[in-house]
């Protein structure tokens, strides 16, 4: 009998935690802040079974093209909520920053199957699209109709995450450490550390993202089986919890 997690196991789990989270996130005067801390491992969890699954799937290109289908068509559908309720639509989309993370070590593996020129290139587009992400993550927000924008959710802990978890595959103790020192250069010097306690137990849980060394005991809870699969649940479950939530607040 195998101890511990299989895949689809950690899947519901996260996805469980992802539908509290952002249940507080639209009704945050009923659940307490204190779920937006305890909740930050979830995208993490997504993220490295992406990066473990990239490393087993059959077809890495067709996976990068189930992502950004799924990122385009959750992109449409975020605007097509803003243009029905305003500032009540949905601005959430993980989808866009895994795509464009998986797409970043695709293009590592690329660089790191080729040589010469090809594999410079490989590695110029790689690293280029890295700071790109980071930069939608931070600073370059660019505008769509109807009032919203294009941004990377969750980028600047996620890019950093999925690029430690390529890089140490097969290593959870190397994982586990880059992701504890990344994880404390954003408290310190992101997230203002010190200063965000002091402005109050609320304001220290919303700048939380520090919190991504939650995910490592997950990491360790995996068994490395894939348990019973559902193809394509998660894809639809994602989009349809947000319009879900969305639907409660402007209708109740």
């Amino acid at each position: 009998m195998n101890q511990g997690l299989n895949r689809m196991q950690l899947k519901i789990l996260a996805a469980i935690a992802m539908v509290f989270d952002n249940a507080y996130l639209r009704f945050y005067t009923v659940f307490p802040t204190i779920i937006h801390l305890l909740t930050r491992f979830v995208a993490p969890l997504f993220a490295w079974l992406m990066v473990d699954g990239f490393f087993h799937t059959q077809s890495k290109k067709k996976y990068m093209i189930r992502l950004w289908v799924a990122a385009v068509c959750m992109q449409g559908g975020n605007i097509l909520s803003f243009m029905l309720f305003q500032q009540k639509g949905i601005v959430d989309n993980i989808f866009m920053t895994l795509a464009v993370s998986f797409t970043i070590i695709w293009l590592f593996e690329n660089a790191k199957n080729h040589v010469g020129g090809q594999k410079v290139k490989y590695l110029i587009l790689a690293w280029g699209l890295t700071v790109l992400g980071l930069l939608l993550s931070t600073v370059l927000f660019i505008p769509l109709p109807f009032d919203y924008y294009l941004a990377l959710e969750g980028g600047l802990q996620l890019i950093p995450f999925v690029l430690f978890s390529y890089f140490f595959h097969g290593n959870l103790t190397k994982q586990s450490i880059a992701v504890l020192l990344y994880s404390f250069l954003l408290f310190f010097t992101l997230y203002g550390g010190a200063e965000s306690i002091s402005q109050g137990f609320d304001m220290f849980c919303m700048n939380s993202d520090w919190m991504t060394f939650l995910v490592i005991p997950f990491l360790f809870l995996y068994n490395g089986q894939e348990g019973k699969k559902r193809k394509g649940f998660f894809y639809a479950f994602y989009p349809i919890h947000l319009w879900i939530l969305m639907a409660i607040d402007v209708f109740l």
